[in-house]
């Protein structure tokens, strides 16, 4: 796995992801129902959609024999495409009524372990019942210090890189993509920890 490739990858869906979300959003801005369904269901699809272009990019490192179409192929068994998508649009809608947990750089980071832990289980808990999906004491302190850090850094960086967006495209708005991005480019630390606490129980 090439840490700048999924960096690259992570930051073009992001990019393509948030702006077709914003294009929509424009398009519909008169009907009143459309934007809702735009915002509370078409949209929350797309992310979705991203977080699992990303996570496929990382899913790997459980196993240095595996790639990114090895995660599709599972999800593309017995529809847990669909089962996961639902799962995760499920518990997008739960995490929205949960203080701090609906922040992005607290939400991603558990939909993205959570997206993780259910393609694990489907690849490998059928044969290996000793498997656990559970993180260990040492795995959660590392990735909560990670969702912090990733929580102050989003903070710092997000207004000054859209600002130089903004000059650089003579644009207007453009903190929302950018917050995106570093988003979820600094999930893929938490990710990666949890991988490796998957792949250390595989041997």
């Amino acid at each position: 796995m090439s840490l700048l490739w999924v960096v690259l990858v992570t930051a073009g869906s992001v990019a393509v992801g948030t702006s077709l979300c914003f294009y929509l959003l424009y398009q519909a801005r008169e009907v009143d129902a459309t934007v809702w369904i735009l915002e509370h269901v078409i949209c929350p699809i797309i992310r979705i959609i991203v977080l699992l272009i990303v996570v496929s990019q990382v899913y790997p490192v459980i196993d240095a024999n595996s790639s990114s179409a090895d995660f599709w192929h599972i999800l593309g068994q017995r529809e847990q495409f669909t089962h996961l998508v639902n799962i995760l649009f499920l518990f997008g809608l739960v995490l929205g009524f949960l203080p701090l947990l609906n922040h992005p750089v607290f939400a991603l980071p558990v939909q993205s372990s959570l997206t993780i832990a259910l393609v694990f289980h489907w690849q490998y808990t059928p044969g290996v019942a000793t498997l656990s999906l559970f993180p260990s004491i040492a795995t959660i302190a590392k990735i909560v210090a990670y969702m912090l850090l990733a929580y102050f850094v989003t903070r710092e960086l997000s207004i000054p890189l859209s600002r130089w967006l903004d000059r650089k495209l003579t644009i207007e708005g453009s903190v929302r993509l950018v917050s995106d991005i570093v988003y979820m480019v600094l999930q893929i630390p938490v990710m990666l920890i949890y991988c490796s606490f998957l792949k250390q129980q595989l041997g």
